[in-house]
């Protein structure tokens, strides 16, 4: 009976572990999405003219920045 209880505290552990693993993967993930977008963003300012278009892509940046430290500091 006891060893019983011990191997359902060590399969619940794991779970917990294994849940954890796939968190920090879908946060590495998203982390890379946020990377992307923003390369692209600045590739378009590179290319853009208009500069009200400027600032607004650079509003975004800052706000893709400000969110990716928020899941940084989730880590």
């Amino acid at each position: 009976m006891k060893l019983e209880k011990i191997y359902e505290k060590i399969k619940k552990y794991l779970e917990l572990i294994e849940e954890e693993d796939i968190e920090k993967k879908k946060v590495d993930k998203l982390n890379e999405k946020i990377e992307d977008k923003i390369s692209k963003i600045k590739e378009k300012i590179k290319s853009s003219d208009n500069i009200e278009e400027e600032n607004r892509l650079r509003e975004e940046i800052g706000i893709l920045k400000e969110f990716k430290k928020q899941l940084k500091e989730k880590k």
